[in-house]
């Protein structure tokens, strides 16, 4: 008996895994007002009583989609940050790993960050608030490398606005089949972020290769 709820269970995982695929390409592709549930269940091959058996409203597939990309986003940037030892070696990895996750996730990256206007205003809120904490990690490694001595920046935060917009940039060209690999384009925007923050050629130079991801 036991299996056989595993089993189901599994089942029921691989439904809800469907639905989210492809929600993230219909909103992507159409935008989310413009997207059914309908179409979301004819594209993921389930009936549409189905979705609602996981979400009760299109706007809950939206909030799950956006907060599971800020959760595996967060984690993949503290775990690299906590390996690193000095503010420029910090701010170097989460660079890195801010590229990388959203030259690998372009499509979520896009719908979490273009469809935060389809929200109502407690997940708005909510979703602005992440975001925010998460532009304060940056800037707060940008302080600490200006009290080190490692960056000359006048103003950290403007420079966190800055450097965010232009690594979170690489989801609307980056190019699979391109000429560079995602970690090469990366380890640019290590070079060119630290660059801009006044960082020593040694100490850029120091960073600037990423370590091997597991």
């Amino acid at each position: 008996m036991a299996e056989t709820k595993t089993t189901g269970a599994r089942r029921g995982e691989a439904t809800r895994e469907a639905i989210e695929a492809a929600a993230v390409d219909l909103f992507a592709e159409r935008g989310y007002h413009a997207t059914s549930m309908r179409e979301i269940a004819s594209a993921a091959k389930v009936q549409p009583a189905a979705i609602y058996h996981w979400f009760d409203s299109k706007e809950k597939i939206l909030t799950r989609l956006q907060d599971d990309f800020m959760d595996r986003l967060e984690a993949a940037v503290e775990e690299a940050v906590a390996a690193e030892a000095t503010p420029p070696g910090q701010l170097a990895a989460a660079v890195r790993e801010h590229v990388v996750f959203h030259g690998l996730h372009a499509r979520e990256a896009f719908v979490t960050d273009s469809e935060i206007r389809a929200l109502s205003t407690r997940p708005r809120n909510r979703l602005i608030a992440r975001r925010d904490a998460y532009q304060t990690m940056f800037r707060q490694m940008i302080e600490a490398g200006v009290k080190s001595g490692d960056f000359t920046i006048s103003n950290p935060a403007v420079a966190s606005y800055a450097i965010l917009l232009e690594c979170t940039g690489v989801a609307l060209w980056y190019d699979p089949k391109g000429a560079l690999a995602l970690d090469e384009i990366a380890a640019i925007h290590v070079e060119l972020v630290l660059g801009s923050l006044g960082a020593a050629p040694k100490v850029a130079g120091r960073t600037g290769a990423r370590k091997e991801r597991r």
